[in-house]
């Protein structure tokens, strides 16, 4: 695994694709995609943006499940597609990425939210047997971004974003703490020019808490900075070192037991504070940017209880071994009765102003 760095400074050297900002995109897809395209949207989001295609010799596919199995027969029965439309926020575009695979058709993708990196990742996040698995390959022509679009959605959707980038930040550590061990695997032995690349998307989202909690211009351009950064496990090689670890390792584990579908950034987000005080390292500036953005990490406002997060904590040693992740500190870590203590106690201490949830 070899990425060419020129500087070491966080360049996105042959990552990212190809990404348009601006303001009243939508209404320009019926006039550029090849009809009959289909646009991969959501239920609830059709009613809001489906007036921009209106006469643009297109239909909607509304997401519903993403079992595999349920999705191939569903693009079995499309019919003709020229062209597929992802718009929506993690699901619609990874379901569209699935059939522009199956199809060999151009892709081209609108996001409604930022709450997750699925936009900017080759392969398609679906499920198989209620497993996640990452499967095809489908780069967009292009990915438009409309600010006005993305102010108007729910902040907390957009906020949950910053999952996918502060797991950079306990990715690394996991990383490092693996290569120390002698744990790394050899394809994917720890680089300090690909982890300061990294690091520093984290230090972006640390330093304009502001901006993303407002989701301005500049909030939305350093969060989608951060989210580009997902290509970089293609680009790095199909290595996911560098940007996931505990973080996400506890959230796969809170969604094997539980059955719950969660929005992505608060199991995520949880996941890099559990990270960084196993590392014992960042705790304090990771839960100060997360809860000043407005993200709520705590278990109730996912719907879990606290007895439901013990029994993930406890159980995720037993997980990630069992399924074979990639070697972290969750693989070794006892979770104690103390931790769990602290843990409580420092969310509880994070979310106790009103500025904070």
């Amino acid at each position: 695994m070899k990425l060419d760095l020129a500087d070491g400074q966080g360049q996105d050297l042959a990552c990212g694709f190809p990404t348009v900002f601006g303001r009243g995109l939508l209404k320009e897809f019926r006039d550029f995609v090849n009809p009959p395209f289909l646009v991969v949207t959501m239920n609830d989001l059709w009613p809001m943006f489906g007036r921009h295609f209106e006469g643009a010799g297109c239909r909607a596919y509304f997401c519903g499940s993403i079992e595999r199995a349920d999705l191939e027969r569903d693009v079995a029965a499309l019919g003709e597609v020229r062209a597929i439309v992802g718009l929506g926020g993690g699901q619609a575009l990874d379901v569209a990425k699935f059939f522009a695979w199956c199809l060999d058709v151009p892709l081209f993708q609108a996001p409604t939210a930022l709450s997750v990196n699925a936009v900017y990742g080759q392969r398609a996040g679906v499920r198989d047997d209620g497993r996640v698995v990452y499967t095809g390959w489908a780069v967009p022509q292009a990915i438009y971004v409309d600010y006005d679009v993305l102010a108007a959605c729910p902040p907390a959707l957009n906020w949950s974003g910053i999952g996918d980038v502060l797991c950079f930040h306990t990715g690394v550590l996991d990383w490092r703490y693996a290569e120390q061990e002698g744990r790394i695997e050899e394809k994917w032995r720890y680089d300090e020019g690909l982890a300061r690349q990294s690091l520093a998307k984290v230090r972006a989202i640390v330093e304009n808490v502001d901006n993303i909690r407002a989701m301005n211009d500049r909030g939305i351009e350093t969060l989608v900075d951060g989210l580009k950064w997902g290509t970089s496990y293609h680009g790095a090689g199909w290595c996911p070192r560098h940007i996931e670890g505990t973080d996400h390792f506890l959230f796969y584990t809170l969604e094997a037991l539980t059955g719950k579908k969660f929005l992505h950034g608060q199991p995520v987000g949880l996941g890099v504070i559990v990270g960084s005080m196993l590392h014992e390292q960042g705790t304090e500036e990771m839960l100060d940017t997360i809860s000043g953005i407005g993200l709520d990490i705590r278990p109730e406002a996912m719907g879990l209880t606290w007895d439901q997060l013990e029994h993930g904590l406890r159980t995720m040693r037993e997980y990630v071994n069992q399924v074979g992740l990639w070697h972290s500190i969750a693989h070794d870590a006892k979770i104690t009765d103390g931790f769990i203590a602290d843990l409580r106690r420092s969310l509880n201490s994070a979310y106790a102003s009103p500025s904070s949830t």
